[in-house]
């Protein structure tokens, strides 16, 4: 077999096997406000679908707020004594990797018990049929996740082989 061939039936099945997730990404709040005092999370949170894979933005003025991420009774109760995750600052990303629910609030002065604090309930993706839809705006966009290094040297070094 012609080595272009060979190259060509290698580079098939490496693309093949690759896997590709696809995630989308949620500026917390937008469009209409970010990580402040002035949006209505639960609101928010009820107007999205968060699927494992996606992820979590919060951007927020790091001078006069804070994300943490809490329990379900931290959540509740306002309290961060013990929290999962930690940022201070102003532009905080968080990987949604397994289904169920998390928890945030804001930990500065009384902001938790404003309603400065959002549960979000993350579904399992591989459980859908189709996948959800991508939608493209301002608070949203598509995240491709693939191991292109590995992918590149793989096919790199299949090439060589094969040739």
């Amino acid at each position: 077999m012609a080595p272009i061939v060979k190259s060509f039936i290698a580079l098939m099945a490496m693309a093949a096997l690759a896997e590709v997730v696809i995630g989308t990404n949620y500026t917390v709040g937008a469009p209409a406000g970010l990580w402040d005092l002035r949006t209505n999370y639960t609101q928010w949170a009820k107007g999205q679908k968060f699927y494992s894979g996606d992820n979590l933005i919060f951007k927020y003025n790091n001078t006069i707020h804070d994300v943490r991420e809490v329990t379900q009774y931290g959540y509740t109760w306002c309290s961060a004594a013990e929290p999962i995750l930690a940022d201070d600052s102003g532009f905080f990303v968080v990987e949604l990797t397994t289904n169920g629910n998390r928890y945030f609030i804001c930990t500065i002065s009384t902001h938790c018990l404003k309603g400065m604090k959002v549960q979000i309930d993350v579904l399992n993706s591989s459980s859908l049929s189709p996948p959800p839809p991508q939608v493209s705006s301002p608070n949203k966009a598509a995240v491709t996740q693939i191991g292109f290094a590995n992918f590149v040297l793989g096919m790199i070094g299949l090439m060589l082989m094969v040739l």
